[in-house]
């Protein structure tokens, strides 16, 4: 079997990213167990592979849609789920988030991989209430009830909370300081 090395984003639930050196011909529970996720932890958890984009082929006038984001069996090699190309491994209790975005009065729902990216949300969200493309990028996603703006590049499994599987934004402008 070709030995590929390579390196891997883990995801899991409630902790920061870890990134850590996968040989080919290892089994990618070993991989998990090494990056400090306990046998008991990865019994309850969904385990996905790469980003999930499914928000964004989705048709404007569609409601309550779904991600389809597969999980995947860890019981097999990294070679085998190509995580030479595809590097993220997110592990969840949920296997779907709820997510709500206000703008102007209205809410739109759906439900996202928790490896949905906050700026794939954003980017369905600014669709989803037909914000004007040119101006679309001054608005980002603000935690409701709070000051706080998840980094484009998070992943929702990062926001969410297990309990709830749920997360709710505000569509809001972004402040640019002016200097």
């Amino acid at each position: 079997m070709t030995e590929i090395a390579c390196e891997i984003f883990i995801h899991i639930q409630g902790r920061a990213p870890k990134v850590v050196a996968a040989k080919g011909d290892q089994v990618l529970r070993d991989v998990l167990l090494g990056a400090e996720l306990a046998a008991e932890e990865m019994a309850e958890m969904a385990v996905f592979i790469g980003e999930c984009q499914d928000a964004l082929a989705e048709p404007e006038d569609h409601e309550d849609g779904a991600d389809v984001h597969a999980e995947i069996d860890i019981n097999l090699t990294v070679e085998a789920l190509e995580l030479h190309h595809r590097k993220h491994v997110h592990c969840h209790k949920c296997r779907l988030i709820a997510i709500e975005v206000n703008f102007g009065g209205k809410t739109k729902g759906r439900k996202f991989s928790p490896a949905a990216t906050i700026e794939t949300v954003t980017v369905w969200a600014r669709k989803k209430f037909r914000l004007d493309p040119a101006s679309s990028a001054e608005y980002v996603l603000q935690i409701c009830g709070t000051t706080d703006r998840p980094r484009p590049n998070q992943h929702l499994g990062e926001v969410a909370s297990p309990e709830t599987c749920a997360v709710c934004f505000d569509l809001v402008k972004e402040e640019t300081p002016q200097g």
